[in-house]
């Protein structure tokens, strides 16, 4: 089912500085939430007294439900404004993607090439992230929870790792989690696509990349560390395996 894009437009009756002090982060919170709403940009014209969003909506149906729902109805009638226009579009992907627009990943181009930095995004939306201390916690309380560094042996001796991690670099586990690779290529800790898994890197990114993997070749509870070893180093936490 095709994404969908809400354009809402209104006419202010009250001060920009008003309308923004009663848009704050509370209702960005609250927008947030909506469900299918991939992002929203929010707009404000202080010049010529105008404000609205931009919605991307995941599929027909949430967009359907939204634009028949009440948030839309309460929008028609906000105090704040008047005039208001509310209007779904489809757009062109094809040219979207040729000109960047953050329209999520189903039109990535060979014209418009991922980057390490695009693609780890797409894994920290695609894959949730725990905190460092929730980690600690969770090891604690949970003997088969799985840490993966997936960085070099190398790169962990210079800074450590979290306690009992398991170093299956990033090149290692796109077969060494692969079911269907020969017997003697695959990690026995890998069996259990249902074990619950966390992966890591020193910040982040290439720990969101390991994840994605695992979650794109079917394991199904699989989280990242927030902000990497870095982030756990930071928290006070021990580390093991620094050389």
């Amino acid at each position: 089912m095709s994404q969908k894009i809400v354009q809402v437009n209104g006419r202010l009756v009250v001060p920009a500085e008003q309308f923004e002090r009663e848009n704050g982060t509370e209702g960005a919170r609250f927008f947030a939430g909506v469900p299918g709403l991939l992002w929203k940009i929010w707009l404000i014209d202080r010049e010529r007294g105008e404000a609205g969003g931009l919605y991307l909506f995941a599929d027909e149906t949430t967009f359907d439900a939204y634009m028949n729902g009440p948030i839309v109805e309460q929008l028609k009638t906000y105090p704040l404004w008047t005039d208001v226009s509310i209007k779904g579009f489809d757009y062109l992907p094809v040219q979207s993607a040729i000109t960047r627009a953050p329209v999520g990943e189903s039109f990535a181009l060979s014209s418009a090439p991922k980057t390490f930095t695009r693609m780890a995004e797409e894994a920290h939306r695609a894959v949730p992230s725990i905190k460092p201390a929730d980690l600690q916690r969770r090891l604690q309380e949970e003997a088969n929870l799985l840490v993966i560094d997936v960085r070099d042996a190398a790169d962990i001796a210079q800074t450590g790792a979290v306690p009992g991690a398991a170093n299956i670099s990033y090149g290692a586990l796109t077969y060494m989690a692969d079911n269907e690779a020969p017997e003697s290529w695959r990690d026995p800790r890998l069996a259990d696509r249902a074990r619950p898994i966390v992966t890591t890197c020193i910040l982040g990114p290439l720990g969101a990349l390991g994840g994605k993997l695992l979650r794109d070749m079917g394991f199904t509870n699989v989280q990242i560390l927030e902000g990497g070893v870095q982030a756990w180093i930071e928290a006070g936490l021990p580390v093991s395996g620094k050389g």
